[in-house]
């Protein structure tokens, strides 16, 4: 999407969704002489599905155990392989709407807040989540009708 307007001309691509898959664990400790990892801060990153996250984007942001919730991308790094150049790892740092916190998250789990509104906004939440997401909303600014009418036909 093109949405974000993003400074830097660097861009990091993901490698295909073929490749073995990354956990959010660290890696095991590789012996000394096989690779080293380089991490870099970027300004924005491209995902395999195509998608950009740039930082200062508004997104849904996803933790084990906690619903979707609206968070600001701080900062992105990329840790790339020095032998291949393969990135390795792409974590955001985010902050939450509503709360004084930041997490380190795998790119892949964060979504782009307008356009999957629908689908992440649950309106059974109320309080804290509901003054969260009004904050994400004035913070993405070009408020869609269909937002609009989602938040004030669930206001508490």
């Amino acid at each position: 999407s093109s949405h974000s307007e993003c400074s830097s001309t660097e861009t990091f691509d993901l490698p295909p969704p073929g490749d073995p898959p990354s956990s959010s664990s660290a890696p095991p400790p590789a012996p000394p002489s096989s690779f080293s990892v380089f991490s870099k801060s970027v300004s924005k990153c491209l995902l395999p599905d195509g998608r950009t996250v740039c930082v200062g984007d508004i997104v849904w942001a996803k933790i084990y155990g906690f619903p979707w919730w609206p968070a600001r991308v701080l900062g992105i790094t990329v840790a790339r392989r020095g032998d291949t150049g393969l990135a390795v790892r792409q974590e955001a740092r985010v902050s939450w709407f509503g709360s004084p916190t930041t997490s380190f998250l795998p790119l892949a789990q964060l979504s782009p807040f307008l356009e999957t509104f629908q689908s992440r906004f649950d309106k059974k939440r109320k309080g804290p989540y509901r003054r969260a997401i009004a904050e994400a909303a004035s913070a993405a600014k070009q408020l869609t009708p269909e937002v609009r009418a989602l938040l004030t036909q669930f206001e508490t």
